[in-house]
């Protein structure tokens, strides 16, 4: 198991007490009402907005989940769709584990949700940013500690520890018909402002069968 600085198992016990967001177990909702494996028809219509497509030009808004084949397939025949929680739904915004997030659904040529992609926002107040790191350790401890094969990057280039702490790490683990990713980072550039620090997290929930 990898060792983590008594400041981020802090932060995190935080974020758990507030209750959970994510659900383990492979035949689990992986958010809200969405499995990775479901049919795209099953997703409530109710509780999201501004769905749109991530990619192509120009962008293209869609009125409803039903609408995903308006969206490019990659390579794949994957179709990424953003998305965020409708008002009277959440408080405080589009937020995981109490965190600002930019979420993707990926839907597959057969009409199943094929993946989810959760990551931190960068573009929110620096209290906020700065925590984003800790997302990837909830979606860790959610999952279940176990069963986690991790890898643990080095400083790049200008890349420096900020203060005493360097972060390049990615975690994945298979349950069942899915498997979950988890890429965690925090670091700083040398002779960059130092509001300018990295702090994110990014989950990929993808099907595996």
């Amino acid at each position: 198991m990898l060792r983590r600085p008594c400041t981020e198992l802090a932060a995190l016990l935080a974020l758990i007490c507030a209750g959970p967001v994510l659900a383990a177990g492979p035949d689990a909702p992986d958010l809200r009402d969405i499995r990775v494996g479901m049919p795209v028809s099953e997703i409530s219509p109710k509780g999201y907005a501004d769905l749109a497509c991530r990619e192509g030009a120009p962008a293209r808004t869609l009125s409803g989940w039903g609408d995903w084949r308006g969206c490019p397939a990659d390579t794949k025949g994957l179709r990424a769709i953003g998305f965020s929680y409708a008002e009277g739904t959440t408080r405080n915004g589009t937020r995981v584990g109490g965190h600002p997030a930019r979420l993707t659904l990926l839907v597959g040529d057969d009409a199943r949700v094929d993946g989810l992609v959760i990551e931190t926002d960068d573009a929110v107040p620096l209290y906020l940013r700065k925590k984003g790191h800790l997302l990837g350790l909830q979606a860790r401890g959610h999952w279940g500690e176990d069963g986690w094969t991790c890898a643990e990057g080095k400083p790049a280039g200008d890349e420096t520890p900020l203060g005493e702490t360097f972060v390049k790490e990615e975690c994945r683990k298979a349950l069942g018909p899915k498997s979950v990713t988890v890429t965690r980072d925090l670091y700083s550039h040398v002779g960059a402002d130092p509001r300018a620090f990295i702090s994110r997290s990014r989950i990929v929930v993808a099907a595996t069968q």
